[in-house]
């Protein structure tokens, strides 16, 4: 019998075992992966391709009178974890029929998965005579349809059941069907008590804070901190149940017992059943949807790219210029389709391979296979309005005045990302919105004095990324305390 565990038994180049099948078997697996891989089949691969299927950027409807109307596109945050309502369209929950899951997610952009839209309830008459949703009138909030291939799923909900409920918190479960059932109809009320019964019939601003009630459970939408893990990162479950602060003691033995008190309706609401509406701020963030997905013309690809890049935050533009300038090696501006291709996708911007050769050729006009890069983003870039540029203006001089002189290093020393409006509003934290300053500078000698041009052509980068002015004055003014 052979001593398999001898070392000196064999040398190096022996081979033992079923050497030649274990060959044929991880041959096999390769060429497996290369197949997949070449078909675009890779489980890392399909999980991207829906990941940037449903963060694809969208629209939101314009208030022009400050009202919320019936076919609005939107975005509702919970006020407690601060996370907006979003479906994710990946996880598919087994439970009979056709049903997706619900949850909050920290985003700052609308997305595909994350704007919903208002519709009325058909199947009883409108009493108000306009296409205004107002307080205690039902209806439903819809996924976009650009996430369902223009299928109609609603928001829904079903008594709790021990077999039935949320997965984590084990609450009544929410979740996004096709079924036109009761369940999906809900209503909104208002957040404060005292005046909730006098609000009823009134109009729906859209700066309210407001409750949304299940009208067949009459229970309220709610999402609390926790975890819940998908695809997308960690999200906060959502589910329906009443959170109430525990005032009016007295009746609360009543209240345990299963009684209806007095009280009940006069009790607060804890943040977990609190929502706001997130809609466009000016009319110039509205458009349409139909060019996102239209890829027949550069100009729509072109409008897909910007809203990409503005997607991507303030350093948008700034970080695909970055990219570009660090491909040209020689230093002249141009580049070949190839690092066009590649420095697109590092950047992260969802384009085919054909949606890309369509836009390098528009901009490749010599057709020699190269093209200025700073063409290309020339096209992108918007010239900065008087007010901002003399808030960029000031930034410059209070830089100058303190340090003596503008370089990356004083300016790494002067800026202040405590007051940043991502980091007040949680997107970010102060670490990382110092290392996106100082990244997107791409400058190997922090000493190099920095002139005003260079200064202001980083900032107008900035601004084409930022629509709002109230929000590139509110950068400026706390990065420089201005």
């Amino acid at each position: 019998m052979h001593n398999y565990n001898v070392d000196h038994k064999y040398k190096f180049q022996t081979r033992i075992g079923n050497w030649f099948e274990e060959w044929e078997l991880d041959e096999t697996k390769k060429k497996d992966y290369l197949k997949n891989r070449q078909n675009g089949q890779l489980a890392s691969i399909v999980k991207d391709t829906k990941t940037n299927f449903s963060l694809r950027l969208a629209s939101l409807s314009f208030p022009q009178d400050d009202y919320i109307h019936f076919g609005f596109h939107l975005m509702l945050q919970n006020l407690k974890t601060q996370g907006f309502l979003s479906i994710d369209i990946q996880e598919r929950l087994k439970i009979g029929e056709e049903a997706y899951n619900i949850t909050t997610a920290q985003t700052s952009q609308p997305t595909v998965r994350s704007v919903f839209v208002i519709i009325p309830y058909t199947k009883e008459p409108n009493y108000y005579g306009d296409d205004i949703l107002h307080y205690g009138q039902h209806f439903r909030i819809v996924a976009n349809p650009r996430i369902s291939n223009n299928k109609t799923f609603y928001l829904h909900s079903l008594p709790q059941t021990p077999t039935r409920c949320a997965k984590i918190s084990r609450k009544q479960e929410v979740c996004a069907i096709e079924s036109d059932v009761f369940n999906t109809v809900w209503k909104l009320e208002y957040a404060d008590p005292k005046i909730r019964f006098e609000m009823e019939g009134q109009p729906v601003r859209s700066d309210d804070t407001v409750l949304i009630k299940h009208s067949f459970t009459q229970h309220w939408l709610a999402s609390d901190d926790i975890i819940y893990q998908n695809d997308f990162g960690r999200e906060r479950e959502v589910f329906v149940h009443s959170y109430q602060c525990l005032n009016k003691t007295q009746n609360l033995i009543a209240e345990k017992e299963g009684r209806t008190t007095i009280d009940i309706p006069l009790r607060n609401q804890e943040p977990q059943n609190l929502w706001k509406f997130q809609v466009a701020k000016n009319k110039s963030e509205q458009f349409d949807e139909s060019v996102m997905d239209d890829n027949r013309n550069v100009k729509n690809l072109m409008i897909r790219v910007k809203q990409q890049i503005t997607g991507k935050g303030a350093y948008g533009l700034r970080g695909l210029t970055k990219i570009f300038m660090e491909m040209d090696q020689n230093n002249n501006g141009v580049v070949e389709y190839n690092d066009f291709k590649w420095g697109l996708r590092n950047f992260g911007l969802n384009l085919s391979e054909d949606e890309t050769k369509m836009i390098f050729q528009t901009f490749d006009k010599n057709a020699n296979g190269k093209i200025e890069f700073n063409e290309f983003l020339d096209a992108f870039r918007l010239q900065m309005s008087e007010k901002r540029l003399y808030y960029v203006q000031r930034a410059y001089a209070s830089i100058e005045q303190r340090a003596g002189k503008v370089t990356l290093e004083t300016m790494g020393r002067l800026i202040n990302v405590k007051e940043h409006p991502d980091v007040l509003k949680g997107y970010k934290t102060e670490r990382q919105v110092f290392q996106d300053f100082v990244s997107n500078w791409n400058k190997a000698n922090p000493d190099k004095v920095i002139q005003f041009q260079e200064f202001g052509e980083f900032y107008q980068d900035v601004s084409t990324s930022v629509q709002q002015d109230e929000t590139f004055e509110a950068i400026l003014k706390k990065s420089w305390n201005l």
